[in-house]
């Protein structure tokens, strides 16, 4: 079960479940309490400033994949911000591994090749 050293952030909603074609029925999503050092360590200023809006990017992403076994979720914000998802297998435990600031265009090149995919939310 999870340690003193993660924090739960959210569940993957039904909805990005399907939206991704994921089987499992449950995914509860945990951070690291060290992911804000992470970010700073890699340089990852701009995504840093998101580190409480994690929750609304997961249940409201604006593109989703999955790609090289983790779900990737990228929320538009002021700066667009990427998202990634792992499964640590030995303790079936989804954690945010990552999150950076990304280019339009890189977004694009993602959505052309297939890893993205836009989501268009119904209001």
């Amino acid at each position: 079960m999870p340690s003193d050293k993660i924090i739960f952030i959210a569940e993957l909603p039904d909805s990005l479940r399907t939206f991704l074609q994921i089987q499992k029925n449950v995914i509860k999503i945990y951070r690291s309490k060290g992911l804000l050092a992470h970010l700073l360590k890699r340089k990852h200023y701009k995504a840093a400033k998101y580190l409480d809006y994690i929750s609304e990017i997961i249940t409201s992403p604006d593109y989703a994949g999955v790609f090289d076994n983790q779900i990737e979720l990228v929320k538009i914000f002021k700066d667009n911000i990427f998202l990634s998802i792992k499964l640590d297998a030995s303790k079936d435990i989804y954690y945010v591994s990552t999150l950076f600031d990304v280019s339009l265009s890189k977004i694009e090149s993602y959505c052309k090749s297939g890893r993205l995919k836009k989501i268009v939310h119904k209001d």
